[in-house]
């Protein structure tokens, strides 16, 4: 029987102990005046909803918001029918932060949405449910009052949806058992992790005002390292790039105090969860500090230039020196080295990924100036290859060098794996608290941002161990096999890597009992897979899933079940295996 929609609000209408604001989001996204925020509610058991925060300028959408979340957390996936997100068929959030894998297939608007962690976050649907939008009333604080009355979410489309200042929009699945009856939020909101640094414990910096006129704040260490560089005259906003670092004093803390007698400076800053030693974190590093420094370009650089007719000079670069400690419970420290003085350990941020062939249209803003270079956002979460070293930057064009950073921001990695550290209850050592001391006054360091290493899926981290970087997937690839395929690929199926035809990869085994297929798949391909099966061959309607694993057969290859999102006890009579990144 339908319930009325004011009678579902009296019996279900959650009773907050806290009113959920602004200050309560950790993980804020973007640059800009303007804040807006995300709360996430995918309606599941057990599942508060989560919230983000953007800042932005100009005149944005809702799809614009989300668009940006998404890319910035390694945590939060989507699927929309276009890029920014107009329309929206899943979401799905990693809650262990254990790299799962995520299958989203518009399916002719049977949504398929699945996740290979039973603790991920997955819901999607069009016509089998689907993505709502309620845009609540306008303040620091967040109100959901009245659209717990509401018959259905009173927002239109996402790009559809214009964003005002201090506003709040809720997504929230709605299941198809609800109709079109409202329902209150799962539970009381929580704020999305942040993988960066988003407290300020402790800061021994005296007070100086910038270039720009605007005092120091210690606190602009927390959140993401500064993407963009201030623009002056013709010049817009642009990219931070290993030649030109992010300066301005609301986006960076110089470790000096005032005077050129005093001793230098120190700040610490906390994460709002633990930073642990994952052996899935890519080449064994756990949190990246980002500073300021630079390559010499004579004659500067503007991200509004060729950055593949730029030639840095390797020889008189800004590296400035810090000593670094980690502790798990901020009383007890152990040194995780002066790294930041380390040669090998240079890299100056990269804003934006090096992308000529995808430029983003809207990355000078109004300026009458067309981007050419700079594409995506680079990955703040992911180290640069620790082999990456100064030294290996001689005779390189600038565009050569954002390359070489393989979708990093840069920034320097630590490892903790040899500190003397608690370990959590899976046995993983782990850390909270960050210290980072100017080793010289005189160099005058100055640090933008401290993040958490996210991990990384096995096939991704096999690839970064194994294969040179350009033959990594997404470039070109230099070494193919006598099959024609790639190395990396024959690696992943199991075969020699002159193995001369893929038909000698095969399924070697099928129990339609327990749908259990065992093929000879490389371990570190496991979460590289996913499973199309269809009952027959003429007019087949390819079904797609991602495996369940379950172990090794007697001869040691791997089995996993193939479930049907549509008929899961209904055993396939065909199926198809393909390999994804």
């Amino acid at each position: 029987m339908k319930i009325p929609a004011a009678a579902l609000a009296v019996a279900f209408a959650p009773c907050f102990a806290h009113a959920f604001s602004f200050d309560d989001v950790h993980f804020w996204v973007g640059e800009g005046t303007n804040r807006a925020a995300v709360v996430v509610d995918w309606s599941a058991a057990g599942a508060a909803p989560l919230a983000w925060g953007w800042r932005w300028n100009g005149e944005k959408s809702a799809a614009d918001m989300l668009a940006a979340v998404v890319g910035e957390d390694p945590r939060l996936h989507a699927l929309g029918d276009t890029p920014n997100l107009a329309l929206l068929y899943a979401l799905g959030y990693d809650r262990a932060d254990a790299a799962s894998s995520f299958l989203f297939d518009y399916n002719r608007g049977n949504v398929v949405s699945q996740a290979s962690d039973a603790d991920a976050l997955v819901a999607g649907g069009w016509y089998n449910g689907y993505w709502g939008q309620w845009v609540c009333p306008t303040g620091t604080v967040l109100d959901t009052s009245f659209f717990e009355t509401e018959g259905w979410p009173n927002g239109g489309g996402l790009s559809a949806t214009p964003l005002t200042n201090a506003s709040w929009h809720v997504l929230q699945f709605q299941r198809p058992e609800w109709g079109w009856d409202a329902h209150p939020l799962s539970g009381e909101p929580v704020a999305a992790e942040s993988p960066y640094a988003w407290r300020l414990v402790a800061a021994d910096v005296k007070p100086y005002r910038g270039w720009d006129g605007i005092d120091s704040d210690p606190t602009v260490a927390l959140g993401a390292p500064a993407r963009t560089v201030s623009g002056y005259g013709d010049i817009p906003r642009h990219p931070a790039t290993p030649g030109e670092g992010a300066w301005e004093t609301d986006r960076i803390v110089k470790l000096v105090t005032a005077t050129d007698e005093d001793v230098g400076g120190s700040i610490t800053v906390e994460f709002d969860h633990d930073v642990v030693d994952d052996p899935s974190n890519p080449f064994g590093l756990d949190f990246i500090v980002f500073s300021y420094r630079f390559l010499t370009i004579k004659g500067g650089y503007y991200s509004t230039t060729d950055p593949g007719s730029v030639f840095p000079t390797t020889d008189s670069p800004h590296m400035p020196r810090a000593d670094v400690a980690v502790s798990a419970d901020g009383a007890t420290w152990v040194g995780a080295g002066d790294g930041l003085s380390r040669e090998n350990a240079f890299a100056p941020t990269l804003g934006f990924r090096y992308d000529p062939d995808h430029p983003s249209e809207t990355l000078f803003g109004d300026y009458a100036v067309t981007n050419k270079w700079w594409g995506s956002p680079s990955d703040a979460t992911r180290p640069v290859d620790p082999a990456f070293s100064l030294a290996g930057c001689q005779g390189l064009s600038l565009a050569e060098i954002c390359r070489l950073y393989d979708g990093s921001a840069g920034g320097t990695g630590f490892d903790i794996s040899n500190l003397d550290l608690p370990r959590d209850a899976r046995g993983r050592k782990f850390i909270r608290f960050v210290r980072i001391v100017s080793k010289d006054p005189s160099d005058e360091i100055s640090i933008d941002a401290v993040a958490d290493v996210a991990p990384a899926p096995s096939f991704r981290n096999w690839v970064d161990a194994h294969v040179a970087f350009e033959e990594r997937p997404g470039y070109a690839k230099s070494t193919v096999c006598a099959n024609g395929e790639p190395a990396f690929v024959n690696a992943a199926l199991g075969l020699a890597p002159d193995t001369p035809a893929p038909a000698a990869w095969a399924i070697e085994d099928f129990n339609p009992a327990t749908r259990t297929l065992a093929a000879p798949l490389a371990p570190f391909a496991a979460d590289l897979v996913r499973i199309r099966s269809s009952a027959s061959l003429t007019n087949a309607s390819w079904s797609a899933s991602l495996p369940v694993y379950a172990g090794t057969n007697a001869l040691g290859r791997p089995l996993f079940r193939a479930p049907d999102p549509v008929a899961p006890d209904a055993p396939a009579a065909f199926f198809r295996l393909e390999l994804h990144e």
